[in-house]
């Protein structure tokens, strides 16, 4: 345990820390739109569709051309005309003629935007065609037919990505997500000291296995807490029944009532031992309810229950740039205060023979 005592990968917590705090509130959202009105419309008419749209640059010079398509499938069409309000408010005017109606795949529009600032941003499903049974004018046609040129590109500068629901919450994957690293790391080293116990008997291992138990529980806290608040602003509500949700929820009892059995044995040894054995059966429990069994049933959580996680949207890794150094740094954070705790008490253990 030599390693608790270097300084370099706290040099390295604090640092990597600091690079994904600054960056979490430094670095912007991509453009995006995230209103429009009407949401519906019919054929062989004109619509002024009124966007709301999320850090765009319309209104500067650099912007360029701008350029609008509602895409209906793999189909795209453009926007008949454009009127920029402000940076991120446009007018934009779009409508399907009759015998194009029965030629879509689909009823429901995507609004793809794109500019030299801005690169290309999008709105899935963002208006619906109520289509006509009958129409006595089948000959008008108001969108663009045939082959339509739509240009892609990036925006130019460093942005997280822009998603429905989520918005800015997402910057919320940088502090909610690796707390469940923590937890599951450290209960997986407070396993190992536990096995150690078992086999060796020296009291020590009771302690380290005890205190990474003691600092789970905290970060095992902190995640369920910054997930009820990412849960509040995007599903509407602190908590729902959802697999995972109450799995984390059970996962973190466990080991709550993992303390509540140590605080009821009096004699050290037969503490130590039955706490090191249900530590070992705790942990099954743990990844049963973490890992196993969201995985396998309908879940609102990225990443379970058949619903994808962010990597599959995260197309130009930017959260990756402060993820992955999220959860390196938050590990280590988890493991500093570990081995200050676990230090503390052996101290307190030689004081005492």
């Amino acid at each position: 345990m030599n390693w608790l005592y270097s300084q370099w990968w706290k040099w390295m917590c604090a640092v990597l820390l600091l690079y994904v705090l600054i960056g979490s509130y430094m670095v912007p959202l991509s453009p995006g739109v995230s209103k429009v009105e009407p949401l519906s419309f019919i054929p062989d008419s004109v619509y002024t569709f009124h966007l709301s749209c999320y850090h765009t640059h319309f209104k500067n010079p650099g912007a360029g051309k701008i350029q609008f398509w509602f895409k209906a499938g793999n189909e795209y069409f453009m926007a008949k005309e454009l009127n920029v309000l402000s940076n991120d408010k446009i007018d934009v005017k779009f409508g399907v003629g009759a015998k194009q109606q029965d030629s879509l795949k689909t009823n429901n529009f995507d609004l793809v935007g794109n500019d030299d600032i801005d690169g290309t941003f999008s709105l899935r499903e963002g208006v619906t065609l109520i289509k006509a049974e009958k129409m006595d004018s089948g000959s008008t046609i108001l969108a663009t037919t045939g082959p339509v040129e739509v240009v892609h590109n990036k925006h130019q500068f460093l942005a997280f990505p822009y998603r429905e629901i989520l918005y800015e919450s997402i910057r919320n994957t940088f502090f909610h997500v690796p707390m469940w690293f923590v937890m599951t790391a450290l209960v997986t080293f407070s396993l190992i000291f536990s096995v150690m116990y078992l086999n060796k008997g020296e009291i020590r291992y009771d302690i380290y296995s005890h205190q990474a138990i003691v600092v789970a529980l905290v970060f095992g806290i902190c995640g369920l807490a910054t997930g009820m608040v990412w849960a509040r602003n995007t599903w509407g509500h602190y908590w729902v029944n959802d697999p995972k949700l109450n799995g984390a929820a059970v996962g973190v009892m466990i080991y709550a009532a993992y303390l509540v059995l140590r605080g009821s044995i009096d004699d050290e040894i037969k503490r130590a031992r039955i706490a090191a054995a249900y530590n070992i059966f705790s942990i099954v429990i743990f990844a049963l309810f973490i890992y196993i069994i969201p995985r396998l049933t309908d879940s609102l959580h990225p990443g379970n229950g058949g619903n994808p996680a962010f990597s599959k949207y995260d197309l130009d890794s930017s959260l990756r740039m402060f993820f992955y150094p999220a959860c390196i740094g938050w590990i280590l954070l988890g493991f500093w205060i570990f081995s200050v705790l676990a230090r503390m008490q052996l101290i307190k253990q030689k004081q005492e023979l």
